[in-house]
């Protein structure tokens, strides 16, 4: 199990980055043999400050080695070369490979009662990501210590820059997609204004979307450019959480209603069918934030989101394929079935379109940064922003305010659930 937990460690350490490039830890007693900090890339001007203070050892045994306790930094590349000797060796020791760049250990620090450490490391060969480990292969050794970590880059005027190499390109982009949305939402708003006739809740519910969508654009620039000049994004992050989250509930609403109004036109059978897998997906999507911030259960937390999304998925798409095929050679000659088949098409599109918001897109993007250099990051945030703008314009291209998507009178509605039920019976 403390094979599995180290590898797991070292695999999310190649994926993940947070916000703040200060950092502080406090540790009393901790038994752990690794211990991830940060991660963060560096250019040829990177610095990494690491300050170390009232460090205490507490071991079962009777002497122990300070040398076998300390930080390292391990690029990317050197990560897989210690996966694979963890595979060969459960107790094999970070410090002892010839992979990762040694800081420091417990011998540097300063002799008892303060036992205390403060340097800054230039990191002068930079190769995309390092992060940050500190190391305990004395067995049976617990440690107390308070740690705060500085990771930085130089700008050319010698001014400190806390983000990443690559990300400070992030802040113009935010802030211009920012701005596209906000056309976006003007002219929404404007259009829906013209059409009063035909607004509905789903039009006010999509300029909250808009709205929610442009505002997490915004808190996620300022956040950056907190980050830049401080190293803490001093509670940007929070707002910018808040309004994406808000996205995704605005978005479970949507297909909550998209879904209540389209069923009328899908076969009974296959409408209660669709009702569970949808209400998983919706749940699972609003949890996956919180999934994410779970810690060390958080990755099998997501791995199980993930692969409930992806039963979901099949199920729906399996029954919308089934339902096309059997409507197609009656819809030829049958009016009824052959508008409930374009409603069902366009209730096709209106969830490929969520699930490429919500999987295909991030997948891309998350594929993308796993190939390009860290200085080139923004590229594919510009990819994934571009794709998710041009879902919100086909979506609200589609669900303009006409009179195609008004809801249907009683009347109507009486005949097409009298038609659902004969041809259900017919089959």
């Amino acid at each position: 199990m403390a094979k599995l937990h180290y590898a797991l460690l070292l695999l999310i350490s190649l994926i993940s980055h947070s916000n703040a490039d200060i950092k502080t830890l406090s540790l009393t007693s901790d038994p752990r043999r690794i211990i991830l900090l940060h991660k963060f890339a560096f250019t040829y001007l990177g610095r990494v400050t690491i300050s170390a203070s009232d460090v205490s050892v507490i071991s079962l045994l009777r002497r122990t080695d300070s040398s076998r306790l300390g930080f390292v930094l391990l690029s990317e590349e050197a990560h897989f070369q210690v996966l694979h000797k963890f595979q060969q060796n459960p107790i094999f020791c970070i410090l002892d490979s010839p992979y990762a760049v040694d800081l420091f250990n417990f011998l540097d620090l300063s002799p008892p009662p303060h036992s205390y450490f403060n340097k800054t490391y230039a990191v002068t060969y930079p190769s995309g990501y390092y992060s940050l480990y500190f190391a305990n292969c004395n067995p049976a050794v617990r440690v107390s210590m308070n740690v705060h970590a500085e990771f930085y880059n130089l700008d050319l005027d010698g001014s400190k820059n806390y983000l990443s190499h690559g990300q400070s390109t992030l802040i113009p982009l935010f802030f211009a997609f920012s701005l596209a949305y906000f056309y976006v939402l003007v002219l929404w708003v404007y259009y829906c204004r013209c059409n009063k006739e035909s607004t509905n809740r789903v039009h006010r519910l999509l300029n909250g979307l808009i709205m929610a969508k442009t505002l997490s654009l915004i808190y996620a620039g300022l956040d950056k450019y907190s980050v830049k000049l401080t190293g803490s994004p001093h509670g940007w992050e929070i707002s910018f959480e808040v309004f994406r989250f808000l996205s995704s509930l605005i978005i479970a609403a949507l297909i909550i209603i998209g879904f209540s109004f389209f069923k009328q036109f899908l076969p009974e059978k296959s409408a209660k069918v669709w009702i569970i897998p949808i209400a998983l997906q919706v749940l699972s999507n609003l949890a996956f934030p919180f999934a994410v911030m779970m810690g060390d259960t958080g990755p099998w937390v997501v791995l199980g989101l993930a692969l409930l999304d992806m039963i979901c998925t099949c199920t729906i798409v399996v029954t919308v394929g089934r339902s096309i095929w059997l409507l197609k050679e009656a819809a030829k000659t049958d009016e009824k079935v052959a508008m409930r088949l374009a409603k069902i098409k366009k209730f096709a599109l209106v969830y490929a379109l969520a699930i490429g918001y919500f999987y295909v897109v991030p997948m891309v993007a998350l594929v993308l940064r796993s190939f390009i250099a860290p200085r080139y990051e923004w590229v594919s945030n510009a990819v994934q922003e571009g794709a998710n703008l041009t879902i919100y314009v086909v979506t609200l291209r589609m669900f303009r305010p006409v009179n195609d998507y008004t809801i249907l009178d009683a009347q109507d509605e009486k005949e097409e659930t009298m038609a659902v039920a004969y041809e259900e019976s017919e089959v």
